[in-house]
């Protein structure tokens, strides 16, 4: 048998380490993908609680002032919204001459249930009105 020298590729001991090592980096981006889309999720989630906020604060601010819905103190059960499967409970609290005298500022706070984990999140939002 004859003895070729000077041989050019790869063994399939190097073949089989590249592979490994191929492999690990595969797994480490999986774990990412995986955490990506539970932040885009949890994003999703706070968004809509905040826009749930935004929508009611709106409705406030069309309100005559001497309406129920603006009197001052606490309005623990302002109603629930469900959004894909998710209810989101919403409460505020009005504070008047506050900071100045002559205006008003609501403290809207959106509470929601994360399914799965049963974890209690909350987003929060405050503005000011003037009354008269």
């Amino acid at each position: 048998m004859k003895v070729i020298s000077n041989q050019k590729g790869f063994t399939l001991l190097e073949l089989l380490i590249a592979l490994v090592i191929l492999a690990v980096g595969l797994l480490g981006l999986a774990g990412l993908h995986i955490a990506a889309i539970r932040g885009n999720v949890s994003g999703f989630k706070l968004s809509t609680a905040s826009a749930i906020a935004q929508q009611r604060i709106e409705e406030l601010k069309t309100l005559d002032s001497s309406s129920a819905a603006l009197s001052v103190g606490a309005h623990a059960n302002d109603g629930s919204v469900t959004i894909q499967g998710i209810t989101y409970n919403r409460s505020y609290i009005i504070q008047d001459n506050s900071p100045v005298t002559g205006t008003s500022t609501i403290t809207f706070t959106v509470l929601y249930v994360e399914p799965g984990t049963g974890t209690a999140r909350s987003t929060g939002l405050f503005t000011r009105i003037v009354k008269g």
